[in-house]
């Protein structure tokens, strides 16, 4: 293989090409090809904005990372990597400081543009700003067709396009998501445009809606903001610590802990419980677990996987993806002026104003009630987090792949389907070697693969199996390596 095309530029596909670049040129430089044919690299991003994605292209400073500085290294065999490129860029910043998202996106900026020059010739890096349109892989390659109709033939080719937008909670009547007055996606144009005296109705109440009510009252909203989940529950802050906290080892036995959905919720509460009696903090607790999350997942059986994700998935989110203290604090705030109200319940309809000025009334059951109340906003806004469902999925790209049977979804429902290093599985079963995947969309087979502690593993694991099975062009022969 020589020719290597990565689709989606955020944290997935900027890492895979950057620890691509530098194996690739180590691997030259070894071998005496510098000067010889160059590997090609086609990093394609239709946004056109390299390495920002969707989570790290917000301008907003008041939107922090959920991870300390001090682990938030892209590199895994250099951990104190993004604390020393942060202190270089505000000495102030120290090990367990939640940093503002948009610097992050500088970072990894920054790594590209470092592995790339430093490759030389050994490596051609091609930036695509253009949209993949489709692709069909056999044993020869992989073929990508790009918005406005032009190909790119690869060797092979990963699949990095990282998060969707989040569905349409079910309804017996969905006419409303065709309002005006509803954005689907929190992230999108003109999803925050609402009257500044509006109230706003925000669908979920996990770390996305903690974002959107801070970036509305950063804007000037001065209506109630309304927030509701099934539970009501809200994500569990960070410690302050001037410091990250020390790692906290794994549990012992972890291994033979139950493979049951209602077993490791007992088996992680008496060990929280076993912590606290040592003065350790639970978060140290549910942070330990992180490199075996894998291999629990797949100890699950399907059953036991949905149970999980009907029963436990709720509490195990809150407890794990946690904001920083700075985000907690300031959520709090609103809700203790009543500026920002949480309700536990669920959305059974909408009644839209038909003047066009009046509104929309949401009609919401509460938790334990036996009536509904109603809540009259100006804008509805989906806080329920990324799609994972790809068959309820509206990006064209991703419709395509699955409809032609390149790809198919996970039994979960999670993301796609793939086997146990990251090859995409075609709609007839069959592992497609030159087609692979990196980033949330493997959830199905890892289920914790959205946050940079993980994915920074995942990425330099693609790249060691690509890199791998490259040939390496030498005084006129080709060379397998």
């Amino acid at each position: 293989m020589r020719t290597l095309a990565i689709i989606g530029a955020g944290f997935g596909g900027t890492m895979t090409c950057v620890h691509l670049l530098r194996l690739l040129a180590e691997r030259a430089r070894e071998d005496g090809a510098e000067d010889q044919k160059p590997f090609q690299i086609y990093l394609i991003e239709r946004s056109g904005r390299f390495t920002a994605g969707v989570a790290y292209s917000t301008t907003s400073h008041a939107h922090l990372l959920n991870v300390p500085a001090g682990r938030m290294s892209a590199l895994p065999d250099d951990p104190d990597h993004f604390l020393r490129w942060a202190r270089q860029q505000d000495a102030r910043i120290g090990g367990g400081t939640f940093v503002p998202r948009p610097m992050y996106g500088r970072y990894l900026a920054s790594i590209l543009e470092e592995a790339n020059a430093a490759a030389g010739n050994a490596v051609r890096l091609t930036r695509v700003p253009r949209g993949a349109a489709g692709a069909r892989a056999d044993s020869r390659g992989v073929t990508i067709e790009l918005d406005g109709g032009s190909e790119i033939n690869a060797d092979a080719a990963v699949l990095a396009i990282g998060n969707f937008a989040p569905g349409n909670p079910p309804l017996a009547d969905e006419t409303f998501y065709r309002s005006w007055r509803y954005a689907k996606d929190p992230w999108g144009p003109g999803a925050l445009d609402v009257e500044p005296d509006g109230d706003v109705l925000l669908l979920g109440t996990g770390l996305t809606m903690l974002d959107i009510a801070i970036a509305l009252k950063e804007r000037g909203h001065r209506g109630t903001i309304h927030a509701v989940s099934r539970r009501g529950l809200l994500p569990q802050p960070h410690r302050v610590s001037i410091r990250p906290p020390a790692s906290h080892p794994r549990p012992k036995g972890l291994e033979e802990w139950p493979r049951t959905a209602r077993g490791l919720l007992h088996a992680l509460r008496a060990e929280v419980r076993g912590a606290a009696a040592r003065g350790v903090d639970w978060r140290e607790v549910v942070t330990s677990l992180r490199h075996d999350t894998p291999a629990l997942w797949r100890g699950l059986s399907e059953r036991e996987r949905s149970r999980f994700l009907l029963r436990v998935r709720p509490y195990w989110e809150t407890h794990r993806h946690r904001a920083a203290p700075e985000t907690a604090t300031q959520i709090a705030e609103l809700i203790a002026r009543n500026e920002l109200v949480v309700h536990a319940g669920r959305v059974i309809g909408y009644a839209e104003s038909r003047s066009g000025g009046g509104g929309v009334e949401a009609r919401v059951l509460m938790r334990g009630a036996e009536r509904e109340t109603a809540l009259r906003v100006a804008r509805v806004i989906n806080c329920t987090g990324p799609e994972t469902d790809l068959r309820k999925v509206e990006d064209a790209f991703v419709r395509r792949l699955v409809e032609c049977g390149v790809v198919r979804p996970d039994a979960l429902g999670l993301g796609l389907d793939t086997d146990a290093y990251g090859a995409i599985v075609s709609a007839d079963g069959r592992v497609q070697d030159r087609l692979m995947l990196v980033g949330p969309l493997r959830k199905g087979q890892l289920w914790e693969n959205t946050a940079v502690p993980e994915l920074r593993h995942e990425t330099l694991a693609m790249a060691k199996g690509l890199a791998g099975r490259v040939v390496v062009a030498k005084r006129g022969v080709e060379v397998g390596v």
